[in-house]
């Protein structure tokens, strides 16, 4: 015989008004400040505790441009649990904001903690073609022990590179790939050596490169 189980509903009704009684909040807050996304949860919270929004909080934290994506889940009997997972900035965007891994641009308003980041500059349209450029010449010149400062590419689509020690590489329109292989080649054989002197490497040539001397006139190599 089954057995009745009997419970009273006042008790029931308490706990679906119950407030929510603590808030934990988890991420890296690299570049997220944590009291400010503590204070956005907090102005989302007037429901009670099974009445929340999830769907709503979760849509209200994602707006700020330095999350990615926010997890939430009830935790019984009265909590509430965010996981927060920041953007990565990968590189600075113009004056605007910053590009992420896929080459999204997200704009932000303060941007003194990107300036150690490389600078890219280009059509908005181009922002994913400039992060797959970054990052296939940042591991070229890697190897090298060379670093990337800035990428350009203007409105004739010619690019121009210049590294953290100062060196510029005239790159121009076509072949960006092949020219850039091109001067690692020079640059193993020719310039490793000698790049303290180096000003500037022109690479806008069907064949060979142009060097610039921080002492003396350009030489073809």
């Amino acid at each position: 015989m089954a057995a009745a189980v009997a419970f009273a509903a006042q008790p029931v009704a308490g706990w679906l008004n119950r407030p929510v009684a603590e808030v934990s909040v988890e991420g890296a807050f690299r570049y997220l400040d944590r009291k400010q996304a503590e204070s956005l949860l907090s102005k989302q919270l007037g429901e009670g505790f099974l009445q929340l929004d999830l769907a709503g909080i979760k849509s209200a934290v994602e707006a700020n441009p330095w999350v990615e994506r926010a997890a939430l889940s009830r935790r019984w009997p009265d909590q509430l649990h965010v996981r927060i997972y920041e953007q990565e900035p990968i590189a600075r965007w113009g004056q605007t904001g910053f590009l992420n891994r896929s080459g999204q641009i997200i704009k932000v308003a303060e941007q003194e903690n990107l300036a150690s980041l490389p600078l890219l500059e280009g059509a908005d349209r181009d922002a994913e073609l400039l992060m797959e450029r970054y990052q296939d010449l940042a591991q070229l010149l890697r190897y090298r022990g060379l670093t990337i400062r800035s990428l350009r590419s203007d409105q004739n689509n010619a690019w121009q590179l210049t590294l953290t020690d100062g060196v510029t590489l005239m790159i121009g329109r076509n072949q960006v790939v092949e020219k850039m292989q091109r001067f690692a080649t020079v640059f193993d054989q020719r310039l490793t050596e000698h790049w303290n002197r180096v000003e500037q490497v022109d690479l806008r040539y069907h064949n060979g490169v142009a060097v610039d001397w921080k002492e003396q006139q350009e030489t073809e190599q």
